[in-house]
């Protein structure tokens, strides 16, 4: 499996939810960004992504995400095939939704 990119703009929104759900919850926890499992029968269906969060101990630290081109406490559990082979797609933010997006299509980070 290839290290799959997220956005810094991505990134920071994961992070603050975080930082919520530590407060929420306590320490001991990672996020995960999964596909939301909806109805795919639709022919003209796009996958959706959201946010949950493990156990740190239970991770699989294979999942990791990198922010430009660094490892970083982000983990991704998605289909290999929603991302494609030749790696030109990464998850940004937008409308404070997480999505899959080439990379032509992030903006510049600011």
């Amino acid at each position: 499996m290839k290290k799959v990119a997220i956005t810094a703009r991505a990134a920071s929104f994961v992070e603050e939810w975080a930082k919520w759900f530590e407060t929420e919850k306590g320490p001991g926890y990672v996020p995960a960004i999964v596909r939301q499992v909806t109805d795919s029968s639709n022919p003209d269906f796009v996958p959706q992504l959201t946010l949950g969060f493990e156990k740190r101990e239970a991770i699989d630290r294979s999942r990791v995400m990198e922010c430009e081109g660094k490892e970083i406490e982000i983990f991704l559990y998605a289909s290999d095939e929603l991302f494609g082979t030749d790696g030109k797609k990464l998850v940004d933010l937008r409308d404070n939704t997480l999505v899959i997006v080439d990379e032509e299509e992030a903006p510049p980070e600011e």
